[in-house]
């Protein structure tokens, strides 16, 4: 019976209206604080890779990560090294090191789509390239459909600035970025851009606030 309350009161907060889902921070935080046992299952499920996973379950995972202790967004060692050795072309460290972070991290798109390059570089098997796959694709698709990115009413919201490339240039198949700016009101990133395909708005917003509240900037 609580699964299925706290599985509710989710559903309740993620009301959709004009094909919009909206998110509550505040219930996510205190299902991470208060019923930890019920978050670390979700992130099990997560984990498993089970195909029935529900989009309110992909948020709780996700952005859950920013109301834990080692929540840490551009100051994790691990990943300035994984940086490091992404841009060296050292795909032995930055599996291990892209390993590492998922350990306490399992949504980290810098992970994931390193794991995916040096996966297949260094010839890891089909199911685990496939395992890495499906996780950095749900994690792409949640975000878009929490938010559409045209104004900062609906944003796209994520946990790491990193994020943001990863939603611009492999989900919405931006070509050329010509400029970004921070509106310290709303805490939103609003980046400008060459419409594609996939999207044909000038201008992207981004939803830096669990970000920036966690950094005091």
């Amino acid at each position: 019976m609580k699964k299925f309350l706290i599985s509710l009161a989710l559903c309740l907060v993620a009301v959709i209206a004009k094909a919009q889902v909206f998110l509550d921070y505040a219930t996510i935080e205190d299902i991470v604080k208060n019923e930890r046992e019920y978050f670390d299952e979700i992130v099990g499920i997560y984990k498993s890779d089970d195909p029935m996973i529900r989009l309110d379950d992909m948020a709780l995972v996700y952005y859950g990560q920013a109301f834990l202790p080692q929540y840490n967004p551009g100051n994790d060692e691990n990943e300035k090294a994984l940086k490091r050795f992404h841009d060296a072309g050292n795909h032995a460290e930055a599996y291990n090191t892209a390993k590492k972070i998922m350990e306490y991290n399992p949504v980290s798109l810098n992970a994931l789509f390193n794991l995916l390059i040096s996966s297949k570089e260094l010839g890891k098997s089909k199911e685990e390239f496939d395992s890495y796959a499906n996780k950095y694709q749900k994690i792409l698709n949640m975000i878009t459909e929490y938010g559409n990115g045209n104004t900062a009413d609906s944003p796209f919201k994520v946990i790491c600035p990193d994020d943001q490339n990863y939603v611009l240039f492999h989900e919405l198949e931006i070509e050329r970025e010509i400029s970004r700016e921070l509106d310290t009101e709303t805490l939103c990133n609003i980046i400008v851009v060459e419409p594609s395909k996939k999207f044909q708005y000038r201008r992207v917003y981004f939803d830096l606030s669990l970000f920036l509240k966690h950094t005091g900037k």
